[in-house]
């Protein structure tokens, strides 16, 4: 006997009525919704009305910027920028550029920026990009805390990943192990008789964890912070023989700052502190000439006051007072006649740098001048020392510079690394997470004998290192 009675149960159930309250089908709890929501479908109702005053509101928005920026250019004078988008060909990079100048040409970013990111640090402790606002006024630089708190520096898939970002981004091309870098420029240096020191500079993020987060240790106070790969690259590196110089402390003290509460850099008395323990390190482990003359340094107190680079780098209106100067102290370093340190090419130790060497040192970055590392590592040393140093970049600035003196000498002046004994490669240690250690050419060796009687000197050829793919 036939039934038209459903068979399966489910079935019979979808068959039988709604109870009185139940939402109907096709309602938000309908199961016919799982599989939308479980592929991020979701349906937005807007009315005409409403979608209408949205896009007027848009194209208002959009339209009052650029009056206000014509109105603006013709007030003050100026050129647009705009016609430059027309007078070349529009490539990756010129179309780059127009944007780079557009944003920096733009007065209601000028005007509005400023004036909401002060309300964002301020009322919610925001920074932005470069910037990360710690607890009480501590700043800290952002890509610090992605080397130190990140994946491991020497991870090979993060090394594929940051050189696949950079090409697919249309730069150019950037390589992320800093080992081929290293271990090449030690081999060069070896081969001119010269030892390589290695001393990436702790970030601020790993020895300021207490300003960061606000805990803090036991009686023992913290642990420092580091990448989880640099111990591991440390011990790669001094089994190839580099001497690497680390002055990581082993525990950390919250109520002893090592760093500035606004900037990137460390304070005048760590850094003093460090200078002599360079000193130490290099009379330890290179031989310098015993009969070099002496040089007895003396030093001048000065007290400057200067809100950080952190501070600048967040963007904040002139003449905030969010933030209030740091005032320190730093000595000046000065010969028996009164004048200030000045780099001498002729000296035996050369030390490479970038912002950490110069600021102390560079008038310009405003915390004095003459008492940076370079001065007080002469001092701690009682000799002179050569420098060359450039802000920023520092796993490839200062290589570089080098590599072309050393290409392209100046007319009647000796080769920079002539009777050069040790040459200090200092550079921020976030650079070994974050930089591009491009190689570069190095002088092949020649017949001819430098001023160290123990390797090549000037260049006969040209030769450029191949990098060591991403294991």
């Amino acid at each position: 006997m036939s039934s038209n009675r459903p068979t399966n149960p489910r079935a019979a159930r979808e068959l039988r009525p709604l109870p009185a309250g139940h939402p109907t089908r096709g309602g938000p709890t309908d199961p016919s919704h799982d599989d939308e929501l479980r592929r991020g479908i979701l349906h937005t109702r807007i009315g005409r009305p409403t979608a209408a005053f949205l896009t007027g509101l848009f194209l208002l928005i959009i339209g009052a910027v650029s009056i206000a920026q014509t109105i603006m250019e013709r007030v003050k004078g100026d050129e647009s920028v705009l016609p430059d988008l027309f007078s070349r060909w529009p490539t990756q990079d010129s179309i780059k550029q127009f944007e780079e100048d557009l944003e920096k040409a733009s007065y209601p970013r000028e005007a509005i920026r400023p004036r909401l990111q002060l309300a964002l640090t301020a009322i919610g402790g925001f920074g932005n990009s470069k910037a990360v606002v710690g607890k009480n006024g501590w700043l800290f630089y952002q890509p610090g805390l992605v080397a130190v708190g990140g994946p491991g520096l020497l991870d090979p898939p993060i090394l594929r990943s940051r050189a696949k970002a950079a090409l697919d981004a249309g730069g150019e091309a950037v390589y992320p192990d800093p080992r081929p870098a290293i271990l090449d420029f030690h081999a060069f240096l070896a081969s001119r008789g010269i030892r390589l020191i290695l001393f990436p500079v702790p970030d601020k993020a790993g020895l300021q964890p207490a300003q960061l987060h606000g805990r803090v240790g036991g009686g023992r106070g913290l642990s420092p912070g580091r990448n989880p790969d640099q111990d591991r690259l440390v011990a790669e590196l001094e089994s190839a023989g580099v001497l690497v110089f680390d002055p990581t402390p082993a525990r950390l003290d919250p109520g002893q700052p090592l760093f500035l509460q606004q900037d990137t850099h460390w304070t005048p008395a760590w850094m003093e502190d460090i200078a002599r323990a360079l000193g130490a390190f290099i009379r330890q482990r290179v031989a310098l000439n015993p009969n070099a003359p002496s040089r007895p340094w003396t030093t001048v107190s000065k007290t400057v006051s200067r809100v950080g680079d952190v501070v600048d780098m967040i963007g904040l209106p002139a003449g905030q007072t969010l933030f209030a100067p740091q005032t320190v102290t730093v000595h000046e370093v000065q010969d028996g006649a009164g004048a200030l340190f000045e780099p001498k090419p002729a000296a035996e130790v050369l030390l490479l740098g970038d912002s950490f060497t110069n600021v102390f040192t560079l008038e310009q970055m405003g915390w004095g001048e003459a008492a940076g590392l370079a001065p007080q590592l002469a001092r701690a040393l009682q000799r002179d020392v050569d420098v060359i140093a450039q802000n920023d970049s520092g796993a490839f600035a200062t290589r570089k510079l080098l590599s072309n003196e050393l290409a392209s000498p100046e007319a009647g002046q000796p080769d920079r690394l002539a009777g050069k004994k040790v040459v200090i490669w200092e550079f921020a240690s976030r650079e070994l997470a974050v930089g591009n250690w491009k190689p570069l050419h190095w002088p092949r060796p020649s017949a001819r004998r430098d001023g160290n009687g123990a390797g090549p000197s000037g260049p006969t050829d040209n030769v450029t290192p191949k990098p060591r793919s991403a294991p």
